[in-house]
């Protein structure tokens, strides 16, 4: 298929590009920063601090985000950069609760950022 660097941010100053340039939503559970890119495919980075919990925590909170995002994809812009930073009270929230927090921070930064597609999240 796509290489795995075509699907996730890894490098920090790709992260700080996001960070600077791009949306917000400020969420309970996370925020989701996002910025178009010219790759014309979605990628994610995650960042969750040790402030979320332990190391089996963070991984579980992780893994259910990317899960998320993936399960999401087909709804979300063609070409963005999100990344999503975990608060503490993510580690006690459900895959349901997550999810429905993300589909929100899509309707929100759809209207934001004037893309429409971010919207089709259903």
């Amino acid at each position: 298929m796509g290489r795995r660097r075509s699907t996730s941010l890894t490098a920090s100053p790709e992260f700080e590009r996001v960070y600077r340039k791009g949306s917000v939503y400020r969420g309970r559970l996370f925020s989701v920063h996002l910025l178009p890119n010219t790759l014309g495919s979605p990628r994610l980075g995650l960042s969750v601090s040790k402030k979320v919990g332990g190391a089996v925590n963070r991984n579980k909170v992780r893994r259910r985000l990317k899960e998320i995002f993936r399960s999401s994809v087909m709804s979300l812009p063609g070409g963005a950069d999100f990344v999503i930073s975990a608060r503490p009270p993510a580690a006690e929230a459900s895959f349901e609760e997550l999810n429905d927090e993300f589909l929100r921070s899509l309707r929100r930064l759809g209207k934001s950022t004037g893309t429409g597609e971010a919207r089709d999240a259903s």
